[in-house]
């Protein structure tokens, strides 16, 4: 036998062993994540299975000027945050670090950002087009939102389990990112400042897809 044919019979023995390898390692490295928030049990009556915490429905408006729901992302893993877009130290930074993981995330078709503007008077349709542009934003993926006034997004933030408050007309918003799944459940906070929180927040995305698509 030729070096060349030795070389590809070689090949073709290692390569399906080197993917049953990785798949292999995939399963024992993936561990679940938890699911975070009130639950209720099962009762052994009307409920047989846990309830778990779901983010309300909400209703905002994006950078294109279309109405997005909470029943827009049914499909989608999220990463929610929240912003506004005259802010000039906390929230850049903020996406720009937040940049960091849609840029490696963006090919999952399945996967959307979504930031919550906490100043709707301020941040219109027009404002948040081009804020997004900024970050280089895909409209289809990285959804720049506001609402209709700061009550709702009072309840938008506090429906995603942040302690949001309204002082002086303006919203004290977090710089936590989070994680909600395809079932509307919350998955994970992140400190949008943190390098390991980033890495984790990667990791817990790559976690998700796995439980996904492992069915």
């Amino acid at each position: 036998m030729g070096k060349k044919h030795f070389f590809i019979a070689i090949g073709i023995l290692i390569v399906p062993v080197a993917i049953f390898f990785i798949l292999n390692q995939a399963k024992h490295s993936f561990g679940s994540l938890p699911i975070l928030g009130e639950r209720i049990p099962p009762n052994g009556a009307d409920i047989n299975d846990t309830i778990y915490y779901q983010v309300p429905p909400f209703q905002v408006w994006d950078q294109t000027g279309k109405q997005l729901t909470a029943n827009s992302f049914d499909n989608s893993i999220v990463i929610a945050s929240f912003f506004f877009a005259s802010c000039t130290d906390v929230c850049p930074t903020l996406n720009r670090r937040l940049k960091t993981v849609y840029d490696k995330m963006k090919e999952y078709a399945e996967v959307q950002f979504i930031s919550f503007s906490v100043d709707p008077i301020n941040d219109s349709v027009e404002v948040l087009a081009d804020y997004g542009k900024r970050f280089e934003a895909d409209p289809n993926i990285w959804h720049f939102v506001t609402t209709k006034n700061l009550q709702e997004v009072v309840n938008i933030g506090q429906g995603f389990l942040l302690p949001v408050s309204i002082e002086d007309k303006t919203i004290d918003h977090s710089q936590q990112l989070i994680l909600m799944d395809k079932s509307k459940r919350i998955r994970g906070f992140y400190d949008s400042f943190d390098d390991s929180e980033l890495k984790r927040l990667n990791e817990d995305i790559r976690v998700l897809l796995y439980e996904y698509h492992k069915r």
